[in-house]
């Protein structure tokens, strides 16, 4: 008995009417990948808020049932994934585990780029088999695989051991900071996670994480309309989706402290988080930590995701760190010196 042979096609955009919100929606939760960067509210944001290049929104189907999505853009003769910056967990969407599927993706996309260099996957998960997957989809597609390097990302598992992260809400350190703002003025704490509410207060928020970050080797990406753009566009995208979560801390009637982020499918995740400089001696970002521990832990989340990076005060909480890889699959020509 043979099966239906994969065929591909070219969505028209996110707003493609053979292939609704809903129906994205529904291919990321049939895969290992379902994380809130592959949404299509987040995916959709990112490419109207950045357009980069030109936009290859790939479907693989059988039988006419979507299997997969390859969420991809092309730019200068390379092949990345839509959300290429700022999204701390990339891959495919769905179920890429035939290998047939794997490679009618990438070949359609390939047959698609003039000029063809290779395909530059960032922060695809170890945890997720992806990898594997595309290191055998080389060899049969005569590409060349390099590992690009990879990042940390630092996680407190909630659901595993609750004890330890009720804990990690009580230390010392966070305690002793929360209680010089309660004692030495009002500390007031909103959690948002309405999209209209959250709105309005991202103007502040982009002042002081600019502020913050104002005379550093690393300026706030938020000095980039592009970037403010972005998350007023998630915003709007994902206002009644449930799983945003803004956090703003006031204390004798200032904000000190601000933090954009999301709990999806029972993952908190800390993003993008800014504090007040001139108080930094008093260190409000542990306060805003602390707070957001508290709200992971009450409302059930399995994970408290710490995000990418290695930074001292996440090795301090977190217990299990995982990996995100970049990999890079090369036409054998574009190696060539000279070409």
């Amino acid at each position: 008995m043979t099966t239906a042979t994969i065929t591909t096609r070219l969505l028209r955009g996110f707003d493609d009417p053979s292939f609704d919100s809903a129906a994205w929606q529904r291919v990321l939760a049939s895969g290992r990948s379902d994380v809130v960067f592959l949404t299509w509210q987040w995916q959709s944001a990112w490419w109207e808020s950045f357009q980069r290049g030109e936009l290859l929104l790939i479907a693989a189907e059988r039988d006419g049932e979507v299997l997969a999505l390859a969420p991809f853009f092309a730019e200068a003769g390379m092949v990345y994934f839509v959300g290429s910056g700022g999204s701390d967990y990339l891959d495919f969407i769905g179920d890429i585990s035939d290998p047939e599927t794997l490679d009618s993706l990438l070949v359609e996309a390939r047959g698609r780029v003039p000029d063809f260099i290779g395909f530059l996957f960032y922060h695809v998960p170890d945890n997720s088999e992806t990898g594997t997957r595309l290191q055998r989809a080389a060899a049969r597609l005569d590409l060349t695989i390099f590992d690009e390097g990879d990042m940390p990302a630092p996680a407190l598992e909630i659901a595993k051991n609750t004890d330890a992260a009720e804990a990690a809400a009580r230390r010392k350190s966070l305690l002793r900071h929360e209680r010089f703002f309660s004692r030495s003025g009002s500390l007031k704490v909103q959690q948002l996670t309405d999209g209209e509410e959250i709105l309005p207060h991202l103007h502040e928020f982009f002042a002081q994480h600019r502020d913050r970050w104002n005379g550093t080797p690393t300026p706030s990406l938020f000095a980039e309309e592009s970037q403010q753009r972005f998350y007023r566009n998630l915003t709007r995208a994902a206002a009644r989706e449930g799983w945003l979560r803004f956090t703003r801390l006031d204390w004798q009637g200032r904000p000190i402290a601000f933090h954009f982020g999301f709990c999806y499918r029972g993952r908190f995740l800390w993003y993008k988080p800014a504090f007040s400089i001139d108080l930094a001696r008093h260190s409000p970002g542990e306060v805003l930590l602390r707070q957001l521990l508290l709200a992971a832990l009450a409302e059930g989340a399995h994970t408290f995701d710490f995000g990418l990076g290695d930074e001292e005060f996440k090795s301090r909480f977190a217990t299990r760190v995982d990996r995100v890889r970049n990999w890079g699959l090369y036409d054998p020509q574009s190696l060539t010196p000279g070409r």
